[in-house]
């Protein structure tokens, strides 16, 4: 555990480490250990955070994620409802859609879509500027299979390898506009 004094807070912010490639509850028990704590920072770079330490996190108000999440929530001064602000972001765009009636988030990049009078879907956001088909492959197999996947960086330019790729998997590759009309099929 670290404390860490920012300087336009009086009180210290109290941070737990860890480092592990994938982050379930479990692990989190173990570096949790008091109340005070606002952050959980998990060294390990691209790890996959399950449902169950992003449930945790959310009942027990703090912030978790990875370096870069740690000082976005510092230069907000946000730790125990830190979410990223993709998500933030496409959560929020997905909530006020009219047919969505509940969004999960099963893992720090799948999502849970539950729709009125229509069949949910798993949304895979990939943040990526050339998303390839090694990316498409990569993301799917670290964080499941979805029947969408997001390009959420507004600049991505997916190749038609990439599409290929992700249709071989029965997946359909979308934009955010387009992701949100196709919730209404």
């Amino acid at each position: 555990m670290v404390q860490i004094t920012h300087r336009e807070r009086s009180e210290p912010v109290l941070v737990a480490t860890m480092s592990q490639e994938v982050v379930s509850s479990s692990e989190l028990n173990r570096v949790y250990t008091s109340e005070n704590i606002e952050f959980i920072l998990n060294i390990q770079k691209d790890a996959l955070f399950q449902r169950d330490a992003l449930e945790m996190s959310e009942a027990l108000s703090f912030g978790l994620g990875g370096l870069g999440d740690f000082y976005t929530a510092a230069n907000e001064m946000e730790f125990r409802a830190y979410l990223p602000k993709e998500f933030r972001f496409i959560i929020r765009g997905l909530r006020q859609h009219t047919r969505v009636t509940n969004v999960t988030r099963l893992n720090n990049r799948m999502l849970l879509v539950e729709r009125s009078g229509m069949e949910e879907r798993r949304i895979l956001a990939l943040n990526e500027y050339d998303l390839t088909a090694d990316a498409v492959r990569t993301g799917i197999e670290k964080f499941g299979v979805p029947q969408i996947l997001l390009t959420s960086n507004p600049n991505c330019r997916p190749s038609g390898e990439s599409i290929a790729a992700a249709s071989a998997c029965g997946v359909e590759v979308l934009r955010f506009g387009e992701l949100l009309g196709a919730l209404n099929r």
